[in-house]
């Protein structure tokens, strides 16, 4: 077994949500990507970007699924929330904050029955629909 660990910075838009209940479809690629095996190594992943489906549960709750790529390959992860996720005001006012975490419940290519839990943070400008996002990852490779 193999575990990596990985910061990634992300930039990505959604258009406002539409329909009912209220969805959305997010997508973003990575500003930077730090990635490491357990004894230190680099991990080999340089890229990375994603596509998401966003489903609005209530005012300030959402549930997603999506999936991650890394590079120009077939590495990718299959991802779910584990609960909901959370929108909501923050200091700026013309900024929601947000805080969701993901099961990985697939992958392909070097991801291949991964396992693990992705945190994210992030903050969105809704008169753009533009945000910027944190990702902090342990994935198990077998």
């Amino acid at each position: 077994m193999q575990r990596i660990t990985m910061a990634t910075e992300f930039r990505g838009e959604a258009a406002e949500p539409s329909g009912v209940p209220p969805r959305t479809h997010p997508r973003a690629t990575s500003v930077s990507v730090e990635a490491m095996t357990a004894d230190g190594a680099g991990a080999g992943i340089e890229q990375a970007s994603y596509q998401m489906h966003a489903v609005y549960t209530g005012e300030s709750s959402f549930t997603e699924t999506g999936t991650i790529r890394f590079g120009e390959g077939d590495d990718e992860l299959e991802v779910s929330t584990v609960d909901e996720g959370t929108l909501g005001p923050s200091a700026e006012p013309d900024l929601l904050h947000g805080a969701v975490i993901y099961r990985i419940t697939g992958g392909a290519g070097r991801f291949e029955e991964a396992s693990g839990l992705i945190t994210s943070n992030f903050l969105l400008s809704p008169a753009t629909g533009t945000y910027e996002e944190r990702q902090v990852a342990v994935v198990f490779v077998p």
